[in-house]
């Protein structure tokens, strides 16, 4: 009840204080990262407050207290949810978009394989009216000039005449001027290349992105022409695209044979009156789950099942190949059709619309240090534990602390970094307080200063406590191995560390069935400002304590009730004024105890590794 009384009187103290100023000399004496961050949470407060004043006023003072109290409550973790959370497989998002494949191939081709007007076709490149030939001549009357191809598809050489070489090769062509030259000029050497290519119009039309008339080189084929009108539409095929000429379909393109066979087939260049038409998309097929290349794909109507898994590069070793269904529509209403062996992949003709789901055991990495045989990442099997992590590490050495285990977990981690975030704001909201109350000079604020700069630059554990060595409850047993997992089993340690407002800080040699003074005494024991009411204690498995060393008969439990375990820590904070309410000094002494006890325990199992 005092803490909540507490926590309300100094929230509404905040609220009607940050239209105040703040002191000048005391946001001088902080650091910079942290005056900076008080002077961004006290603009987003005061504005937050200029918009909200007519409502503020018009709301009953019982029900901004309340709010303001749970907003204060938001630091406190809801361990149900996070247990939950802990134990429960993550589903499969079965709904994620999913692409056409193919459909990013051209967006690549436009900025990449544009056609450029360069002559340089290979010898199977068919000459025609507008192209140009470099043609040098050595022999008697040497020369080097350029001959176009007219319009009769001849060219015209001096003293030689007219040579046709429309419709012919390149290399044909070459062949057929060197054998006139050598027989009017005797000793003559001819040498044949294209200056430039010619100009071709062509259409590119169905459904492509741009359809229409497209001016290229003669060097250009069926994939020139596409990219030129944006590639393939949202309806359009990409396994029919054809060339038509005369009337006649003379090539025809599947992008896939390109992608995903990397057959590279095309032999007709375009000419002039070409068209290039995009064939209606066909059936697509959506194949998800543990396939390696999961995708919507096109499949023609002579295809199996077996061609849509070869086309997403096969199952994964992880697949679960007794759980393959196929859902597809049939008479108005979804069906599940299941998959069960390989021979039906082969005889199964897909359909458009259908979705192919292939189960994935749900395998998750985790990664075991420390005081056991063989540490490292191992992969685990949906429902194994922490023991089954131990076994597959080798088991313990003779000298593994599991009381002093450190269990870390990708989803504690989330949570705590957003309560650490929480925490931090609630510091810079009683900063702003002080200094808005202009009260800096009364009270040594260095504690307050150095917890928040140690808050905010501390990171989220994500540790959960786990007693390993407990063998009524035998949580090894019972906690389930999730995905990113890290166990740390330090070694056995002889020391008790102590830390804070104590003479030497370090470590004192463990002796049994001693309290905190005692440990305290042998590290010279406390200093002058020294919080004997407020000392922290962190036992190896995670759990930390408060320990008042004043206490009164009043009082229930007992010192001897406090027990110091080999590799516990006592940390002695410095004693905070006032101005600081001790809740939220309490929670980041916890947090930052949590990361030394961590820190320990990485230090025994990077030594034990060594």
């Amino acid at each position: 009840m005092n803490k909540l009384k507490f926590t309300i009187i100094f929230s509404f103290t905040a609220i009607s204080l940050y239209s105040q100023e703040l002191d000048n000399s005391f946001l001088e004496s902080l650091p910079e990262d942290i005056k900076e961050d008080v002077l961004n949470r006290a603009a987003n407060q005061s504005d937050n407050n200029d918009s909200n004043y007519s409502s503020f006023l018009l709301s009953s003072k019982l029900e901004q207290l309340e709010e303001l109290s749970k907003l204060k409550d938001r630091i406190e973790i809801d361990l149900k949810e996070l247990e939950r959370r802990l134990n429960s497989d993550k589903k499969l998002e079965l709904n994620e978009e999913l692409e056409i494949f193919g459909s990013d191939f051209f967006n690549t081709f436009q900025t990449s394989f544009m056609p450029v007007n360069e002559p340089n076709p290979d010898s199977s490149y068919i000459l025609d009216v507008g192209d140009v030939l470099n043609i040098q001549l050595i022999g008697q009357n040497d020369y080097d000039d350029l001959f176009p191809i007219n319009g009769d598809g001849a060219i015209n050489l001096p003293d030689i005449g007219k040579i046709t070489v429309a419709g012919l090769s390149l290399n044909e062509s070459s062949s057929l001027i060197k054998s006139k030259v050598k027989s009017v000029i005797i000793g003559a050497e001819a040498f044949i290349s294209i200056s430039k290519l010619r100009d071709v119009n062509i259409l590119v039309t169905g459904n492509t992105e741009n359809p229409g008339i497209y001016t290229l080189n003669g060097n250009s084929n069926i994939l020139h022409a596409l990219s030129s009108a944006g590639g393939v539409s949202d309806f359009g095929s990409y396994r029919e695209i054809n060339l038509i000429r005369n009337e006649e379909v003379i090539e025809t393109l599947d992008v896939y044979d390109l992608l995903i066979d990397g057959k590279y087939s095309l032999k007709k260049r375009l000419r002039s009156g070409d068209v290039v038409f995009v064939q209606p998309r066909k059936n697509i097929v959506t194949i998800n789950g543990a396939v390696k290349r999961p995708a919507k794909y096109e499949i023609t109507d002579d295809q199996f099942l077996n061609d849509v898994i070869r086309y997403a590069n096969g199952i994964k070793i992880t697949a679960d190949i007794q759980t393959i269904t196929l859902e597809r529509i049939l008479d108005g209403s979804l069906k599940s059709i299941p998959v069960v062996n390989k021979v039906q992949f082969d005889s199964i003709i897909p359909k458009d619309g259908d979705l192919i789901y292939v189960r994935e055991f749900p395998y998750r990495q985790a990664k075991i240090s420390g005081a056991v045989k063989k540490p490292g990442s191992y992969t685990m099997a949906a429902g194994e534990t922490l023991d089954d992590l131990i076994d597959k590490a080798g088991g313990l050495n003779f000298n593994a602390y599991l009381f002093g285990a450190v269990y870390l977990n990708e989803d504690a981690k989330s949570i705590n970094t957003k309560s650490k975030d929480i925490l931090y704001e609630e510091f810079l909201d009683n900063i702003i307080a002080i200094s808005q109350q202009n009260i800096s000079q009364s009270f040594d604020l260095t504690p307050i200063v150095r917890l928040s700069s140690e808050i905010k630059n501390s990171e989220a554990s994500g540790r959960i406590v786990v007693d390993l060595d407990n063998s009524k409850t035998d949580e090894s047993k019972k906690v389930q191995v999730k995905e990113g997992d890290e166990l740390i089993i330090p070694e056995l340690s002889n020391n008790v560390y102590v830390y804070g407002e104590i003479s030497t800080e370090g470590s004192v040699l463990f002796s049994p069935n001693k309290d905190v003074e005692y440990f305290v005494n042998k590290s010279g024991g406390f200093k002058k400002f020294a919080d004997v009411n407020s000392i922290y204690i962190l036992h190896p498995n995670g759990e930390s304590i408060r320990y008042k060393s004043k206490r009164n008969i009043f009082e229930s439990q007992p010192k001897s009730d406090i027990k110091i375990y080999p590799g516990s820590i006592i940390f002695v904070p410095r004693e905070l004024d006032e101005s600081t309410p001790r809740r939220i000094a309490a929670q980041a002494y916890v947090s930052i105890l949590g990361n030394l006890g961590i820190a320990l325990a990485s230090l025994s199992s990077i030594n034990n590794n060594n």
